[in-house]
Formats: C-alpha cells, structure tokens, sequence
C-alpha cells in the first residue's frame, strides 16, 4: 500500500515536472517567436530607412545638379559680359558695330561720358552684379531650391550644408542671408560636427555678421573645435590669433603649432605635384591698386601715378603681340611668361606659352636644335630662357603630353648657355635618372652651379645636398633662399629654428620659427585660401561675395585680406551683411588696424580717420593725432603729416602750435608733390591765421613764423669757406663740424621760409581772382 502510495506520489511529482516543462517550452516558444517577430519589423524599419536615404540622396543630387549647371551658365555668362548688369547685352551688341582702330578710343570717350553720368563705358569692367531674385528664377530652379530647404529640415546633412553656402554667398541667383546661414552652420555643426561649419560658426562670432552677437569666446572655441579634425582655414585662423592677440592670449608656441601643421599640409600638396613642384597660387589682387592706392593716384609715396585697369593692360598686351609679329623674339618671350604664370588680366595659358616658344626657337635654332650663329648678347639670353622654359614643360607635360627625352635635350642646351633654372632642372634630372643614369655627384655640381648663379631652387637643392656633409654651407643657402621668398627654403629654416626653440633657443627661436612657418602658410595656400574665390566675386562684380572671401581672408592674418575686407566694407556702407551702417565702419576700422600693424600703406592714416570722423568708434581727436604722428614718421605720409598740419594749427586734438603747423605742412608738400594745391593753400590760412592771432595779441609762439631767416645749409658754408686761407679753412672745419652735426636734423626739416611765404601768397590772390571772376558778389 505504502508501495503504490510511493509511486503515486512519484508520478504525480513526474507529471507536475513535466508540465512545468512543457509550459515552460511554451513560453521559450512565445518567447522565440516574439523575438523573431520583433526583428522582423526591425528589419523592417531599417530597410524603411535606408530606402528614405536613398530617395532623399537622390532628391538631393538631383536638385544639386539643376543647381550646379544654373550656376556654371550664369557664370559663364557673366564672365563673357565681364560684368554683370542688365546693360551689358546692350553693350556687347554696341561693340560689335565699332571698328577695330576706333575701340579704344571710343572706348575713352565713352568712360569720360559715362563718368559723367554715374554710368560705366563702353567695355568697362566696373559692373556689379545684380542677382535676379528667386522670383525670377527659372521654375526648375525655385523647385531645385525648395526640395533642398525641405530636405534640410529633415537634417539630411548635405543638404544643410549647401543651403548654408547658397544663403551665405548668395549662390544660384539668390539674396543673401546670413542670419539664415549662420542658423544652418550652427544646425549642422550640431548634427554631425562638420568641421566646415564649426569654422564658419566662429567666424560669425568673431565678425558679428548679420544679427549675430560678437563674441571671442565662443569664436575662438568653434574654430579650435575644427582645427582639431585638420581644417586648413581653422588652423590657419588660429594661428594667426595666437600669433597676434587678436581674441586670444597672444602665446609664439602655439602659433608655431598651428602654422607648422598647415605649412606641413602645403608642403605635401606642393611636392605631390608635377617635377620641379607646383606653380604658385595666382596673383593676390590689392583692389586699392584699381584707382591708385587707398587715396588715389599720386597721393603718397607707395601710390601709383596711373591706374592699372584692364583697358590699359590689353593696350600693353598688343604692343607687345605688334612687336612679337615683327619678329622682336624678347616680346614673344614677355608674353610666353606671361601665360605660363597668369596675371590678374591674363589666365595661365600653356598653349599660348608654347606658342610663342616655338617663335623664339624657330627663329634662335636651327633645324637641328642648335644656336644660331652670329646672335646678339640679348638673343643669346632670350635663347637660354626659351630652351629652359621648353625643357621644363615638356617634362612636366604642360600644353603637351610629358616627353623626358625631349626635356632632356632643350634642358642640357640651356644648361649648356649657363641658363640657372636649366642646370636645376637638369640636376633634378640626374638626381632621380630620369632618362640618365642617376648620378648624385653630377647632380650636386649642377646645383652648386645653379646657387651659384643666386637661383632659389638651386640654392635648395644644393643645401639639401651638402647638409650632412656641411650643414654651414646647407644653412647659408637655405638662408639665401628663404631671403628671395622660396617656399621650401622657409620650410627648411623654420624647422631649424623649432629645433633650436626645443633644444632651449627661447622666444627669438620661435618668432624666427612662426615668421617662416606663415609665409609658407600664406603663399602656398592652395588648400585653404578663400583668396581665388573671393577674385572671381570681385571681378564678376559681385561685391557681397567677395567682401565675405576677404573678410575671411582677413581673419587668417593675410594683409591683402585685411585691405580688400576694409575697403570694401567702406564702400558697402549698408546692405545684407551687417544690421547697421556702423557695423560696416566697425568692422573696416578693425582691418585698417591690423593692417596697419603689418605695415600695409596708408592703412595707419585709414585708421586716424576712423578716429577723427567717430566712423565705427567713438570720435578720438587724440588718438587721430596718434595714428597720423605714426604714419607720418614710419611711412613718410603726406597726407598723414598734411592732417597733423591741419591738427597743430586749429589745436584739434593737440595743443595749437603755428611753428608745428607749418613744419607739418612743410613736410608734407616735400613728400606729396601732387598735394601742392592743397598745401600752398593750407599754408596761406595759416599765415592769415597767424598775422590775425599776433595782431590781436595772442601767443603765437617764439620767433617770427615766415620770415626768419632761411638756414644755412652745409653745402653754403663750404663754398663761403673756399677763398678763405687755408689756415682759416681749418680753423673754420674745426668748429664748424661740430656746429654742423648738432644743427643738421633742423636744416634737413626745414625749408625756404621766404619761398614758401611768397608761393603761398601767390595762391591767396590766384584763389582771390578766381572768387572774384566766378563767384557772384552784392
């Protein structure tokens, strides 16, 4: 009994157990099944996914690509127009009608019209450009645009960021909106941390663009943030703020850091091109230099005394093309280096270059590729330079498929003359066999002979050959090098100087190490300069574009940069990328400040009007006179020491002071002979002034003003002391040197008191004429 009692309890046990399984396989079961339920519409959900990035992708390059091609015919257009107004077609049609030999003077007679008239001439290139307005876009266009903000909103990155661009640029014909832009940068730059837009959220902050508040702050930490990921123009804006002070501590070591890590990108970059290395970025603009200086023409002594415009280049340009089709082989080689560098007016043409090559050998060599007997020095010369040029782009197949063997042959010919960039690039040649058997030692001697003969390249090359073996020697010419502004040799020395800071050089080794390592920065900046772009703007005539470029161009530290920004912003005066006229003036003042402090002319007398006026800072007389004191002294001003001449005599920001007055206005009708009007002028109040403030009995100062007597200059005394007797003559020399060297400084700064009295007079009563002619007296 107890038996089957046993076994009954076993066998409930058993079935209880088993059900305990069974439930619990069920729930295994469910649970399985449940999971692969929930995987599957997991993979559902990501193939729904990945099938909206591919449609939103696709929707995006479409709408790029209308974009794209809209922008590259309006381009194209306007570049055919060279401007941009609606007036242009009419222009173009107009042009068409005049003769040859008449366009350039009709094209005068038009400007001078024009001028009149506030209107461009015939074939100016003074357009601006007009941007129609997203109303008038084509309809693909709108379209285009519009999927493109949708797509932003739903954070598709891409498309973010092309908004952004087309917002801050004004891109694809529409307005600009920088506030807008700065709201796109900034949503990017969350989303992904795009180190583009982390760039252009610290430049904001640092310019104060649009509604955006300036802050140093959060510009220097959004600039850091990108030039952390490598971006060029991050480092490049860091380093010149650490250089500078300008929002940061100012601290040499980390500029260093900042440069070196740039000019190390452009070293790659330039060695990774073609033999020899690449051409050098294109020709930096001064847009001052378009009407003379910042002043004008003739208005100081780093002003031109005649504007380079286009007109007048394409003038230059065909003399030179008459003389090359009359056989002057020095012209045609003046037009093959002409198109083989670029010039502002000029894009690099290498066919062009071979074109007038093939002149200069055709009509220098024989058949046979040897020098014609019976040439001329200057012949011989332009022979040399032909055959180096020619062996230099058919090795590096430039307007024509490379051909060493070719290159060879024109290179060992120049070589042969004594041609410095032929025995270079031959020594190039041997040092890496190129179509010889390599042969180091034959290579250092063509290098020696180079450096020899002052070229950069050479001096290089050389250095880099004897370093080990002399490292004086290497030194020296890297030095050289480095003196006539070759980017490697800069490179090289600002590595020695590093070392040197680290092995305890100091703050000497670094500033030395800093210098070099941003002129490498600067002119090899093929991969982070907003500079090329910002020239197409301008010479489109799009003036918002081109004032944001070199607004960027002035944050990196470039000078030109800094120039361009300021005058332009003067020019702007209001529109959309500031909130208010005086945030134009503001943000001018501060790049005529920096580049003064990088010795731009006239920068420092930009600065003193800033003060003067209160144009972007509160009005400052004496910080004026400050600033027009520094020009004055350091650049020889003339308009700077007319302005302090002005200052000392109306006791504007200084106490008045005749004697001063007229010492300034003495100083500046030397320096400026083009001012003399203003000068005599100026000169003649101040005598009134002068007799007016004595005759009331005011204090005019010691001694008479105009008519003291006129210094003897040390020239005078020598021809006064010749018919002496010699005994008297040394006697005379004995004394008189001393008295000479203490009075030298005031004879050299003065001037004919009589003479400046007398002219000025003159010009009181011509002025008086005139009045008296002209001006309608009751």
């Amino acid at each position: 009994m107890r038996f089957t009692l046993r076994r009954w309890v076993l066998l409930v046990v058993l079935v209880v157990l088993a059900a305990t399984a069974n439930a619990a396989d069920v729930d295994i079961e469910s649970s399985l099944a449940a999971t692969e339920e929930n995987e599957g519409g997991q993979h559902i959900e990501i193939s729904r996914v990945l099938e909206t990035d591919q449609a939103q992708r696709a929707e995006y390059e479409k709408a790029l690509n209308v974009l794209q091609n809209y922008e590259s015919r309006l381009h194209s257009r306007l570049k055919a127009q060279e401007g941009g107004t609606s007036m242009l077609k009419l222009r173009r049609d107009v042009w068409k009608v005049v003769p040859a030999a008449l366009r350039s003077y009709v094209r005068k007679a038009s400007g001078s019209v024009g001028g009149m008239l506030g209107l461009g001439g015939l074939g100016s290139d003074r357009a601006v450009y007009q941007r129609p307005g997203v109303e008038k876009l084509p309809r693909e266009v709108r379209q285009s645009i519009d999927t493109l903000y949708e797509l932003a909103k739903a954070d598709v990155e891409d498309a973010v960021f092309v908004v952004a661009e087309m917002e801050m640029y004004g891109k694809y014909g529409t307005p600009v909106d920088v506030d807008s832009a700065f709201a796109h940068y900034l949503q990017l730059s969350e989303l992904s941390g795009n180190a583009t837009a982390q760039y252009m959220v610290g430049f904001f902050y640092a310019t104060g663009l649009g509604s955006v508040e300036q802050r140093n702050g959060y510009s220097l930490l959004y600039t850091a943030l990108a030039a952390m990921q490598g971006y060029g123009p991050a480092e490049a804006t860091l380093a010149f703020r650490y250089a500078s002070g300008v929002g940061a501590a100012m601290s040499c070591a980390e500029a260093m850091v900042h440069y070196q890590a740039v000019a190390r990108s452009a070293m790659r970059h330039y060695l990774s091109g073609p033999p020899l290395g690449r051409h050098m970025p294109g020709y930096r603009a001064w847009l001052s230099d378009d009407r003379g200086g910042v002043y004008g023409v003739r208005t100081g002594p780093y002003s031109l005394h005649k504007t380079v415009t286009r007109t007048s280049f394409n003038e230059l340009i065909e003399f030179h093309l008459f003389n090359a089709r009359s056989g002057d082989t020095k012209a045609c080689l003046t037009l093959a280096d002409l198109y083989y560098h670029g010039h502002r007016f000029a894009r690099q043409d290498f066919g062009k270059t071979r074109k007038y090559l093939a002149e200069i050998t055709g009509r220098l060599f024989t058949r046979q590729g040897e020098l014609r007997k019976g040439l001329t020095q200057a012949e011989a010369s332009t022979a040399a330079q032909a055959a180096g040029m020619m062996g230099i782009m058919s090795w590096r197949g430039e307007g024509l498929a490379a051909d060493t063997a070719v290159a060879l042959r024109w290179l060992n010919i120049g070589a042969s003359m004594g041609h410095a960039t032929s025995l270079n690039a031959l020594g190039m040649m041997y040092q890496s066999g190129v179509q010889v058997t390599k042969d180091t030692e034959r290579a250092t001697e063509l290098f020696k002979q180079a450096a020899e003969k002052q070229h950069q390249g050479g001096q290089v090359n050389y250095a880099l050959a004897v370093m080990e073996k002399t490292p004086e020697v290497a030194m020296t010419n890297f030095k050289a090098a480095a003196e006539n502004g070759h980017i490697l040799a800069h490179y090289y020395v600002a590595g020695f100087h590093s070392t040197a800071m680290a092995g305890g050089g100091g703050e000497a080794s670094c500033r030395m190490a800093v210098a070099s390592y941003r002129f490498v920065a600067e002119k090899a900046d093929w991969l982070h300069s907003p500079i090329p772009d910002a020239i197409d703007a301008a010479m489109r005539g799009d003036l918002e574009a081109a004032t944001l470029g070199y607004m960027r161009a002035a944050e990196m530290g470039y000078d030109v940069g800094q120039l361009n920004a300021a005058l332009l912003l003067e020019q702007a005066g209001g529109g959309a990328l500031f909130a208010s006229a005086g945030d134009y003036e503001r943000q001018a003042l501060v790049y005529w400040t920096r580049a003064a402090n990088q010795n731009v002319a006239d920068a420092r007398t930009k600065q003193g009007d800033a003060y003067y006026f209160g144009r972007g800072v509160q009005r400052s007389y004496e910080k004026a006179a400050a600033a027009y004191t520094l020009a004055a002294r350091t650049e020889a001003s003339g308009l700077a020491m007319w302005s302090l001449g002005w200052m000392y005599e109306h006791g504007i920001g200084v106490g008045q002071n005749f004697h001063l007055a007229k010492r300034w206005y003495d100083q500046s009708l030397e320096a400026n002979d083009a001012g003399r009007l203003a000068a005599h002028a100026s000169l003649a109040r101040l005598c009134l002034r002068y007799l007016w403030a004595w005759a009331r009995g005011r204090d005019v100062g010691e001694g008479p003003l105009f008519f003291a007597p006129r210094p003897v200059s040390r020239d005078e005394e020598e021809r006064a002391a010749r018919p002496a007797a010699a005994d008297a003559a040394a006697d005379h020399w004995e004394q008189g040197a001393v008295e000479d060297d203490a009075d030298d400084d005031s004879n050299r700064e003065e001037v004919d008191s009589g003479g400046s009295l007398t002219e000025s007079l003159f010009f009181i009563v011509l002025l008086l004429g005139a009045a008296w002619m002209f001006l309608p007296l009751r």
